[in-house]
């Protein structure tokens, strides 16, 4: 664990690299959520302010529920014909909240490809990667919003205005789970706080994230209730999202969001898993625990990553290949006990 000295030589490390730098690209994990996108718009109204020229791009399109953080579209989909000259302009190649630089795509392997200097902010648990300059990454916090916001009250105190305030809170938001989840601690609400005295529209803010289900969301979720399995002991349940299941419901990804979490609200149940298929056949993982279950583990076993409590895959397995020996893993991991945490 990092001491608030270390916090501040780090902060005031990347002030520096700031400084010396002109222009910057900024990015995060493919389908991002609003720690991510929130994390992209408070940096770039940052350093727009500070004279900079700035570029967002990132693999995946914006999810139609954050489009009310960004109404300038300023979160760019990175098509590599028209945008890698801008990787090899950028002095520097900020990415915010990827968990593992795989994440980042066609983006990241041309970055690499341009010798682009990288930094990572994060709050992923995971190996450092020698392909970054510098790596911060604080396990212990809820969110990268949070950590932008110690940044800016540590480097850039008098940059801070509503903008960058509202998307910090969106960020913090969302990756609390609207301050429910068990990384909602009293340095979040702290923060929360101070951001609100912005005028931030905390209800507004919540309704985009959480407060709107499409109707075609509604008919997924009727599908998705009629084929949950349980572990024979209740502690796991687990679902399947086809692509053909989408398309006879008009549901998009986006309709896919907040489900894992839901269904771990059921009664007994300690870990939440959905199984979705991608459009190119390979699969997408989502665990959820109620805190007494770690997943990270069994997520890293297959290729994935991130918190504890809230982690996921990525495979180029099928989901027939692969959700039997993720759901057996799991079972394992539940049977071998809890971390200590409370349950909800």
């Amino acid at each position: 664990m990092y001491s608030d000295q270390q916090h501040r030589q780090q902060w005031k490390e990347l002030e520096q690299r700031i400084g010396f730098a002109s222009v910057f690209v900024l990015t995060t994990h493919q389908n991002p959520d609003a720690d991510g996108i929130g994390s992209e718009i408070a940096l770039y109204t940052l350093l727009r302010k500070l004279g900079k020229e700035v570029h967002i791009l990132n693999i995946s399109e914006t999810p139609g529920n954050l489009a009310f953080i960004d109404p300038n579209n300023l979160c760019q989909r990175y098509v590599p014909s028209e945008h890698q000259y801008l990787l090899e302009r950028a002095d520097l190649l900020i990415v915010l909240d990827a968990g593992s630089f795989a994440r980042l795509g066609k983006l990241g392997e041309d970055a690499l490809s341009v010798r682009a200097t990288i930094v990572s902010i994060d709050h992923h648990p995971g190996p450092k990667n020698p392909d970054y300059i510098q790596e911060i990454v604080h396990e212990n916090e809820c969110s990268v919003g949070r950590m932008l916001y110690e940044f800016i009250r540590c480097c850039f105190s008098s940059q801070m205005d509503p903008v960058i305030a509202r998307a910090l809170y969106t960020a913090i938001a969302g990756d609390t789970g609207n301050f429910r989840f068990g990384n909602t601690t009293h340095h979040s609400h702290r923060v929360a706080a101070e951001l609100l005295q912005y005028g931030i529209d905390a209800y507004q803010v919540y309704c985009n994230l959480f407060g709107n289900i499409s109707r075609p969301g509604i008919r997924l979720l009727t599908a998705v209730l009629q084929t949950i399995q349980y572990s024979e002991d209740g502690k796991i349940v687990w679902f399947v999202i086809t692509r053909s299941m989408l398309q006879e419901n008009g549901a998009s990804d986006n309709d896919t969001e907040g489900l894992t979490d839901f269904l771990r609200m059921i009664e007994g149940v300690e870990v939440s898993i959905m199984f979705k298929e991608r459009i190119d056949g390979s699969t997408r993982i989502n665990f959820r625990s109620r805190g007494k279950v770690t997943t990270n583990g069994v997520a890293r076993r297959f290729g994935g990553g991130g918190h504890k409590h809230a982690s996921g895959i990525v495979s180029e397995l099928s989901m027939s290949e692969l959700l039997p020996l993720v759901v057996e893993a799991m079972i394992k991991e539940v049977n071998a006990g809890d971390d200590g945490n409370p349950p909800c």
